[in-house]
């Protein structure tokens, strides 16, 4: 089966992958299923970046009603009070890679992205990637789609990724993007697609993280070990799957959007062939009240368990402001 999105050519001889690179991955907006957060820590761990670069805390980006200080021991036994913001780190023992990783800011952005770019150049960084999740109409049961774009003809060339064609409302991984392109760094953006009727934050999407975990390692040219994430996301798809069964209106959506993410997966895919099956399932729908309006309300998961929409606050929505669009995502795509 082919995807419909663009496939990045990793087996070119990418000068992209070559220099410093910088992945950023916020909490907040940016994070549905905390996909993106949770692939930029396995990253670091792996690849032992641990080393303090700089650290972005000032008050002027936080709201702390928002994003709440904590107050936790420190190791001598004192209290401290451990402030919300965001850490640029670097590897401990030489490599390329550097992450920028915490609480995406609430004001300010303009001077934040401004910053960031600031100490990406002191350290030499050639190149950024924007890693994001968003919530979308796709099914658990399928792979997690992890789609690449760039607005620079350098990556879009060797990596043979487009542009991103999205405009409207959008997150701070677009500022810190336009900063960084106006001093002469090259950006790719990766967004991974999730699930939305499956986001709670009791429940984090280790099947997204595995995805984007995968591509990055293939993009950054590393060795990244992935079985413990593969036996979370199993674990997750069950969970998951068990409470749809549950529920006869998700039941019926969840079918929808397999059958629909086949046909247009499908090397027959054509847009009659996928308005033709939106038309059957609206069919099937009217004779069988049983599969409709499941997927109407696009979220509305009834009495099932810990399987509900996200919020807004924790990637609830995608850039364009509305729930579940694959094909609307971040400005810096």
């Amino acid at each position: 089966m082919t995807s419909q999105l663009p496939l990045p050519n990793f087996d070119s001889n990418t000068p992209f992958a070559e220099g410093n690179t910088l992945v950023i991955a916020l909490q907040g907006w940016n994070d549905a299923g905390e996909a993106a957060s949770s692939a930029a820590t396995e990253l670091q761990e792996q690849l032992n970046i641990d080393l303090l670069v700089e650290r972005f805390e000032s008050e002027d980006f936080f709201d702390y009603s928002v994003a709440r200080p904590r107050v936790e021991f420190a190791g001598d036994g004192r209290k401290v009070i451990r402030w919300p913001g965001a850490t640029l780190a670097g590897p401990v023992r030489g490599g390329r890679i550097y992450t920028l990783t915490g609480v995406e800011p609430n004001f300010r952005w303009r001077r934040y992205a401004s910053e960031v770019v600031a100490a990406s150049e002191r350290i030499d960084i050639s190149s950024i990637v924007l890693v994001g999740a968003l919530l979308a109409d796709a099914p658990h049961t399928r792979d997690i789609q992890v789609s690449l774009s760039s607005d620079d003809e350098g990556p879009q060339h060797e990596l043979g990724i487009e542009a991103s064609s999205y405009e409207g409302p959008t997150g701070v991984l677009s500022a810190i993007a336009e900063e960084a392109h106006g001093a002469g760094i090259q950006i790719v953006s990766m967004w991974a697609s999730v699930p939305h009727y499956a986001q709670t934050p009791e429940l984090p999407n280790p099947k997204a993280t595995l995805s984007l975990v995968n591509e990055l390692a293939k993009l950054l040219k590393v060795d990244i070990k992935s079985d413990h994430l593969r036996e979370e996301a199993t674990t997750w798809e069950e969970r998951v799957s068990e409470a749809v069964e549950a529920d006869d209106e998700l039941r019926g959506y969840v079918e929808y959007l397999e059958q629909t993410r086949d046909v247009v997966d499908s090397e027959e895919a054509t847009g009659d062939a996928i308005a033709a099956e939106f038309e059957r399932f609206l069919a099937d729908g009217r004779n069988n009240p049983n599969r409709a309006g499941g997927h109407a309300t696009r979220g509305d998961t009834g009495s099932l368990p810990r399987v509900e929409p996200g919020d807004s606050k924790n990637g609830g929505t995608d850039e364009s402001g509305a729930e579940g669009s694959d094909d609307e995502d971040d400005g810096s795509k």
